[in-house]
């Protein structure tokens, strides 16, 4: 496999990992923390690890130093660093409803103080050994595997390597059996973390057989440390970070979707309601590209929707409702769809109502926002607001609006 293969690879994997993490370099000036520090700084050190082992940054930087086989270092020494702080994320990781990290801060602790620790003992011993030579940003495993140093460098790395590796998909397991079925993108997610980590396991296992053969002379299977080593870390690595992209972009898709479905009735009822007293909606771009705002525009027009329902309630009345129920199998309406079509058709005459100035009801208003206590319930008020909003238009609800005007 030619170096411009690896070239291809290995940046493509460093450009996806930056990729993930300058939005979060930008949020954590803006509403900093720890984890969100935990995650951004093992992005950064993932990226360059990567960015630094392709072949030609890797020759550039023995160039422009005057130090031969620096890259090496930089790589390893990188990835590291990232190893102690992906445990230190699979531990932060809880379930929603277990949202209590305390106890595991002390091992969150540990695990970054030991990799951190041993990234410095990694750059004594190569200093110290000072390898000489043609820079070989493939090969420098098996042909300095002879040097006593360099060969307990060699171990070190992989030995801590591994261990991070085997240490992420223990706990990857562990989340996957307190992750319902009800929320598979996340499941995915993991499956392919833990996946990736294994895969990047392997990778240790074939580098450490051929510096062993290389070591000790016993055997020669360069190609197990230069090609098999190789591509099985970056088939890691890019699992590892589609897993962690994965659920992201799922939720910043459905959040955008869910967005823009529920303009229909945001206009119906609280644009067209009581235009004076709600925040303008996004500007069309923000709304389609907007990746950070995405979840917070969704929130907010879910919070006026529902605002709206409650102002509206004094002038609702039970006719839309009853012609709905009437001719709803005539229309195909059962279950969730009837509620929402109900719904729909009560809000458009209440709006209708309230613009004409119609005596209120003083019936009192059922609970506000806020009212939900889980995100199971948060996610089926979402649903059925959306359901409300596609159904505006249908002839039942027209209908039914109409003949309650």
């Amino acid at each position: 496999m030619s170096e411009s293969a690896y070239d291809a690879v290995y940046l493509t994997v460093s450009c996806a990992a930056y990729t993930m993490f300058l939005p979060r370099l930008l949020r954590l000036r803006v509403a900093p923390s720890g984890p969100l520090l935990i995650t951004t700084a093992a992005l950064f050190w993932g990226a360059t690890a990567f960015l630094f082992a392709a072949p030609t940054v890797y020759r550039a930087v023995g160039e422009t130093t005057g130090v031969p086989q620096l890259a090496t270092l930089l790589v390893y020494g990188s990835v590291i660093v990232y190893g102690g702080l992906a445990q230190a994320m699979a531990l932060m990781w809880t379930p929603t409803e277990r949202s209590d990290t305390t106890g595991a801060r002390p091992r969150i602790r540990r695990q970054i103080a030991l990799y951190t620790a041993l990234a410095a003992l990694l750059a004594v011993l190569f200093l110290s050994a000072a390898p000489t030579g043609p820079e070989t940003p493939l090969t420098f495993d098996v042909d300095q595997a002879g040097d006593p140093v360099l060969l307990v460098f060699l171990l070190l790395y992989q030995a801590g390597w591994f261990a991070a590796c085997l240490y992420i998909a223990a706990i990857g397991r562990r989340h996957l059996r307190l992750v319902g079925r009800d929320e598979p993108r996340l499941r995915r997610g993991l499956l392919a973390v833990t996946a990736g980590t294994l895969v990047c396991g392997a990778y240790g296992i074939a580098k450490v057989i051929a510096i062993a053969g290389a070591a000790s002379g016993a055997y020669r299977v360069d190609v197990l440390s230069n090609v098999v080593g190789p591509m099985a870390s970056a088939l890691g690595a890019a699992l590892i970070v589609t897993g962690f992209s994965y659920p992201v972009l799922c939720k910043w898709l459905a959040d955008r979707r869910d967005y823009r479905l529920l303009a229909p009735l945001w206009e119906a009822v609280v644009r067209d309601h009581a235009p004076r007293h709600v925040l303008s909606s996004a500007a069309p771009l923000l709304g389609r590209f907007s990746l950070g705002s995405t979840g917070f525009l969704l929130t907010r027009r879910i919070i006026e929707i529902t605002d709206a329902q409650r102002s509206l309630h004094p002038y609702r009345t039970g006719g839309p409702a009853e012609a709905i129920r009437g001719r709803a199998g005539e229309h195909g309406l059962s279950g969730p769809e009837l509620r929402a079509a109900e719904e729909a058709a009560g809000l458009l005459v209440a709006v209708r109502r309230a613009a004409a100035g119609a005596d209120r009801d003083v019936r009192p208003a059922p609970a506000g926002p806020g009212r939900l206590a889980t995100d199971a319930d948060a996610r089926v008020e979402r649903e059925q607001l959306v359901r409300v909003a596609r159904l505006l238009g249908h002839p039942a609800v027209r209908e039914a609006a109409g003949a309650s005007a």
